[in-house]
């Protein structure tokens, strides 16, 4: 009996402590990547803006996904794609970037967007990736914040990187 009182006490303990833990972390993170391409403003937010170019440069779709379905128009405010995996939303596009609401199987709804910025050199654009999170107080949600910047990143990165391909090839 003494070693289940120990055991209860010791768990009800490390939840306490955890959780105290926890309350030191923001209920709200961003991650961002940035990248410069030397290609006009127009010709990266119709890359980013239109869904049906995303499979060219974005591996957040990688594996590729099941049962794509894109709005029509695929583009500009009020476009979606969704399948089995995801929905994504643009919630506002314009020249200077595009907004986005993503929907993950399971429930995890978030923010994301990139911003289209002016870069040092005139030949170039800063494109600016972020996605905005918002945790409860759950101490297991809190302490993810922990591994989202290395989970995502990465993959913010390679994107970037494709996005920079696809828009700087040649027409």
């Amino acid at each position: 009996m003494q070693y289940i009182k120990f055991a209860l006490l010791s768990a009800v303990t490390f939840f306490l402590v955890l959780t105290a833990m926890s309350l030191l972390f923001p209920a709200d993170t961003r991650v961002v990547r940035v990248i410069n391409v030397a290609a006009s403003r127009q010709r990266v937010a119709a890359a980013v803006s239109d869904f049906h170019t995303w499979g060219e440069w974005n591996d957040f779709l990688q594996p590729p996904l099941t049962n794509i379905k894109y709005s029509s128009p695929s583009g500009g405010t009020g476009a979606w794609l969704r399948a089995d995996q995801m929905a994504i939303s643009v919630l506002a596009a314009d020249s200077n970037g595009v907004e986005l609401n993503w929907d993950l199987t399971g429930g995890k709804q978030f923010r994301g967007g990139m911003q289209f910025l002016p870069s040092l050199h005139a030949d170039s654009l800063t494109v600016q990736w972020w996605f905005d999170f918002h945790f409860r107080w759950y101490p297991w949600e809190k302490l993810g914040i922990l591994v989202y910047d290395r989970k995502l990143g990465p993959v913010m990165e390679e994107s970037l990187k494709g996005l920079k391909r696809f828009v700087e090839k040649p027409l």
